[in-house]
C-alpha cells in the first residue's frame, strides 16, 4: 500500500497496518481503526451515544494501553490504601481524586464528564484540562473505586492517583513547555528580524529580485515553525472556545497572528506586495513573553499551596511496649505515643507527654518565633520542633489534623471564584466583540483611504488591544491578598471575603476562646463531694469540644456515665447510676433538678452539676484575655467600625471584659438563638455584619453573618461556616485583614483604570495608523505585566 493510500486509525490517527481490517460505524460511516483497543474505545464512545466527542476534539486521541490480566486496581478498594486520594462526604458517598494521562484538548473533558455521569453511583465528575486532573463523587455502596480507575482505562486514559508531587511535575512540564515556545520564537524572531532589515535596506538602495525572492522564502520557513508550534495555543484556545460560543482574548490575537501570516506568504507566492514576517514573531514572541510571566507568577503562588501537602514526613517512632518503632505517618491513629526529636517535622496533631521544645510554626501560621511547649501544651501536625525533645500523645491523625482541614478549605477556596473575577470575564467577553467590530469598521474605513495600509493598520488594532489586563485586573490581585493573609495567619476561605470585608459596618466578637484565650481552669469548687463532683464533671465535659471542657481535662473521669448529650450555648446532659445528671448552666440544670439555687456570686463564671435528687457542685472558672485583644479592638475603631461583644456567659465576667476593652455594645447571656436574632436585628437595620467566633453555638450565627471568621480553635463546624480561619494564636489578622481588603479594591480599581485607559488610547491610536504591529505586540504584552506587577504590590 503506497502512502498516498495509507489508512489512518479514526481514534488515534496512527496508521493502519497491512492486514488489518477493522472498522467502527461512527455517523453512519465505517471509520477505520488500527488495533482492537482504538476499536474497543470507539465501540463504547459510540455505543454509549457519545458520538460528538469525535466532532469536538482537535486531535487525534492516543492509542490506549493493552489490556492487562484482571484488574490492577483492585488494591485502591483497600481504604487504607487509597486514603491519600480518596476523601469520604458527610452523606456517605466519597471523593475521589485522579490524574489523568491521555487527556490532549477539550474533547476528551466533555467525553469523560458525560461518560462518567452515565454510570450508576457516580456524580459530579470534574476535569481539569490545564492540571490534568479529575475530582469525581461515588457511592461506595454502588461502585468501588476500582471501578472508577478501570472506566477511564476503558476510556483510554491513563489514570493515577492524585499525588501533589505528581501534580508539580505536570505542572513545571507545562512550564518548560511554554519556555521552549517562547525561546522558538525569541531565536525566529531574531533570524526574521535580521532578514527583515535587510528587506527594508534592499527597498531603499537596491537589491536584486533573486536574493529578495530568497529572503522572502526562508523568512517564511521560519515564520512558519512559529506559527505552527509557539503561536499554536492562541489558535487552539480561540477555536475551541469559538466552537462554544464563547469569545476570548486569544481570538482577536489568532486573527492577527492567522491573517498577517496568509497575507505574507500571499506576496512571497507571488512575489509581489510586503511581507510582515518579522512583525508576526516579534509580536508572537513578546505575546509569549508576557503570558509565561503571569503563569509563574501564578505557578509560584500554587507551589507555596502544595508546599504545604509536604510537610508531614513520610515516617515516624512510635512507642510499641517498652521500644520505639519507625512506621508510616498514614499509620498514626489516636492514641498513640510518638517521638519527636529536634529539626524533625512533627506528624500529628498531639499533646505533650513528656520533655520540653521550641515548636516553629512559621509555614503553618506564620508566627515567625518559636513557640516554647511544655507538658500538656498541644502542638500541631507540619510544625517543626526546632529545639528539645518531646514525646506527645496523638489527638488526631495526619487525616483529621488542623493542616489537613486548612488544606481542605484551601482547596475550596481555590475551586471558587470571586464575584469580581466573573464579572471581569463577561467584561472582557463583551470587550472582545466589540473589538472584532471596530476592527472591521477599521478595516472597512482605510480600505476606501489608503488600501495599501488597510491590512496592516486592522492587524495592529486587533494586537494592540488588551483585554488581558481586564480580565487579569481582579484575580490576580485577590490572589495576591489572600495569599499575603495566608503567610500572615488568616485563611480566606469565602469566595467573596475580601470584597465583603470592604462594605462591613459592625464587628462582632464572642467572648469565650475569641477575645479570651479559651484555656479555663478551676478557680474554685463548691461541693460536698469535691472530688466525685469532678470525677462526674469530667466524665461529661470529655465529650465536648467547648473551652469550658478543657477545665476539666486533668481529672479523672468517673466511670458508668453514659448516654452524654451536648446541649449547645447550655452545657451536657447524661445519665449514672440510672439517674440524669446535667452540667451547665443554671437554665439547663434546673431542667434535671429545678430546686437549683443561684450561682455563689457574680464575680466568676459559675457552671453548676445536679442529678434528679439534689445539686452536685458549682464550679467557678476563669479565663485570661488575649494579649492582642485590646489593640485589636481600638484599631478596629480608629477604622470606624462599631464593635461589639454579644457573648453567651451570664457572669459579670462579659461586661468587666467589654469595660476593659473600651466596647459599649455589649450582649450578655445569649443563646444560640438570641446570637442569631441579634445579627439579623442589625442586618434589618442596615449593618453589615463580621462576626468573630470559635464554638459549636457560635456555627449558626457564624453562617447567618455578611463575613465570618473562625479563630484557629475553633470547631470544624465552625470553621466550614466561617468565610476566613484565624491560623495563629493571635487576633491581629483580623485587623490586617481590613487593611489588605481595602488597598485590594484600590489596586483591582487601579487594573481597570489603567486597563481602560490604555484600551481607549491604544486602539484609537493604532487605528489612526500611528502603532506599527510591532510595537502594539510590545504594548499589549506591557498592559498585561503592569497589571501582574502592580497587584504584586499586596505582597
Amino acid at each position: 500500500m503506497s502512502s498516498d493510500s495509507q489508512q489512518h486509525c479514526f481514534h488515534c490517527g496512527e496508521p493502519v497496518p497491512e492486514g488489518i481490517h477493522l472498522s467502527v460505524e461512527i455517523d453512519d460511516v465505517e471509520q477505520p481503526m488500527c488495533c482492537p483497543g482504538c476499536q474497543a474505545v470507539a465501540s463504547l464512545i459510540t455505543g454509549s451515544g457519545l458520538e460528538a466527542f469525535y466532532r469536538l476534539r482537535t486531535i487525534p486521541n492516543v492509542t490506549p494501553a493493552p489490556p492487562t490480566p484482571g484488574n490492577v486496581y483492585l488494591a485502591f478498594d483497600d481504604p487504607d490504601t487509597s486514603a491519600s486520594f480518596v476523601t469520604s462526604l458527610p452523606d456517605g458517598w466519597q471523593q475521589a481524586q485522579l490524574l489523568l494521562g491521555g487527556i490532549s484538548c477539550a474533547a476528551c473533558t466533555w467525553l469523560i464528564e458525560q461518560d462518567l455521569a452515565r454510570q450508576p453511583g457516580l456524580r459530579q465528575p470534574n476535569v481539569n484540562l490545564a492540571r490534568q486532573t479529575l475530582s469525581v463523587e461515588f457511592d461506595p455502596a454502588v461502585t468501588k473505586t476500582s471501578a472508577v480507575f478501570q472506566r477511564l482505562l476503558t476510556l483510554g486514559y491513563d489514570p493515577h492517583p492524585w499525588q501533589s508531587q505528581k501534580a508539580v511535575e505536570l505542572l513545571e512540564a507545562e512550564q518548560r513547555g511554554a519556555l521552549r515556545q517562547l525561546a522558538v520564537a525569541g531565536l525566529a524572531m531574531m533570524q526574521v528580524g535580521m532578514f527583515g532589515i535587510a528587506l527594508h535596506a534592499g527597498d531603499i538602495q537596491g537589491i536584486a529580485p533573486e536574493y529578495r525572492s530568497l529572503m522572502r522564502w526562508v523568512s517564511l520557513a521560519i515564520a512558519t515553525i512559529v506559527v505552527l508550534y509557539s503561536a499554536r495555543s492562541f489558535f487552539r484556545n480561540a477555536w475551541i472556545n469559538l466552537r462554544h460560543g464563547r469569545l476570548v482574548m486569544d481570538l482577536p490575537v489568532a486573527l492577527a497572528i492567522g491573517l498577517a501570516y496568509l497575507a505574507s506568504g500571499w506576496a512571497t507566492w507571488n512575489n509581489t506586495g510586503e511581507v510582515y514576517f518579522d512583525s508576526i514573531a516579534m509580536f508572537t514572541f513578546f505575546l509569549l513573553l508576557g503570558r509565561f510571566l503571569e503563569r509563574q507568577v501564578r505557578r509560584r503562588e500554587y507551589l507555596r499551596q502544595t508546599d504545604l501537602q509536604s510537610l508531614l514526613p513520610v515516617s515516624c517512632l512510635k512507642r510499641v511496649q517498652h521500644r520505639w518503632e519507625s512506621i508510616a505517618t498514614r499509620q498514626i491513629q489516636n492514641g498513640d505515643i510518638l517521638l519527636v526529636r529536634a529539626g524533625e517535622v512533627i506528624p500529628a496533631d498531639a499533646t505533650v507527654n513528656e520533655g520540653t521544645g521550641a515548636v516553629d510554626e512559621a509555614a503553618f501560621t506564620g508566627e515567625q518565633m518559636p513557640r516554647r511547649v511544655h507538658v500538656n501544651d498541644t502542638v500541631s501536625a507540619g510544625t517543626v520542633l526546632s529545639e528539645g525533645r518531646l514525646e506527645v500523645h496523638v489527638q488526631a491523625g495526619p487525616d483529621n489534623s488542623r493542616l489537613s482541614v486548612m488544606l481542605d478549605l484551601l482547596s475550596r477556596a481555590s475551586e471558587q471564584k470571586p464575584g469580581l473575577a466573573r464579572l471581569a470575564d463577561r467584561v472582557a467577553a463583551w470587550f472582545v466583540g466589540i473589538l472584532l467590530c471596530v476592527a472591521a469598521l477599521v478595516a472597512a474605513f482605510w480600505s476606501q483611504l489608503d488600501a495599501e495600509r488597510a491590512f496592516w493598520i486592522t492587524l495592529s488594532v486587533l494586537v494592540v488591544s488588551c483585554p488581558c489586563a481586564l480580565a487579569l485586573a481582579t484575580p490576580t490581585a485577590l490572589t495576591a491578598a489572600s495569599g499575603w493573609l495566608r503567610r500572615r495567619g488568616l485563611l480566606l476561605t469565602g469566595e467573596n471575603t475580601l470584597e465583603n470585608l470592604n462594605s462591613i459596618s459592625h464587628v462582632v466578637f464572642d467572648k469565650t476562646g475569641t477575645l479570651t484565650q479559651g484555656q479555663f481552669r478551676i478557680r474554685a469548687t463548691r461541693a460536698d463531694d469535691e472530688v466525685g463532683a469532678l470525677g462526674l464533671a469530667a466524665a461529661l465535659e470529655q465529650n465536648s469540644q467547648h473551652p469550658i471542657a478543657q477545665a476539666f481535662t486533668g481529672v479523672a473521669p468517673t466511670p458508668g456515665v453514659t448516654g452524654a448529650e451536648v446541649i449547645p450555648g447550655a452545657g451536657i446532659r447524661g445519665l449514672y447510676a440510672g439517674k440524669q445528671l446535667a452540667i451547665g448552666t443554671p437554665t439547663l440544670v434546673r431542667e434535671i433538678y429545678s430546686e437549683l439555687g443561684d450561682a455563689p456570686d457574680q464575680d466568676a463564671h459559675w457552671v453548676a452539676l445536679a442529678d434528679e435528687d439534689k445539686p452536685l457542685a458549682w464550679f467557678a472558672l476563669e479565663d485570661s484575655l488575649r494579649s492582642d485583644a485590646a489593640a485589636v479592638v481600638q484599631s478596629l475603631q480608629a477604622r470606624g467600625l462599631q464593635v461589639e461583644l454579644l457573648t453567651g456567659d451570664r457572669s459579670s465576667a462579659g461586661l468587666t471584659l467589654a469595660t476593659e476593652l473600651g466596647l459599649n455594645d455589649v450582649t450578655t447571656g445569649a443563646s444560640p438563638e438570641q446570637k442569631l436574632a441579634h445579627i439579623a436585628d442589625l442586618q434589618r437595620r442596615g449593618a453589615r455584619v463580621t462576626m468573630v467566633g470559635d464554638g459549636l453555638n457560635d456555627a449558626p450565627v457564624l453562617a447567618a453573618a455578611d463575613c465570618a471568621i473562625a479563630v484557629n480553635q475553633a470547631t470544624d463546624l465552625a470553621k466550614s461556616s466561617a468565610d476566613g480561619i484565624l491560623l495563629a494564636n493571635s487576633l491581629r489578622p483580623i485587623t490586617s485583614a481590613f487593611i489588605v481588603a481595602q488597598r485590594c479594591r484600590q489596586i483591582i480599581w487601579q487594573n481597570i483604570a489603567w486597563a481602560l485607559a490604555y484600551n481607549s488610547c491604544a486602539v484609537p491610536m493604532a487605528a489612526a495608523g500611528w502603532v506599527p504591529p510591532w510595537a502594539a505586540a510590545i504594548g499589549m504584552s506591557a498592559s498585561s505585566l503592569l497589571v501582574v506587577v502592580n497587584s504584586l504590590r499586596l505582597k
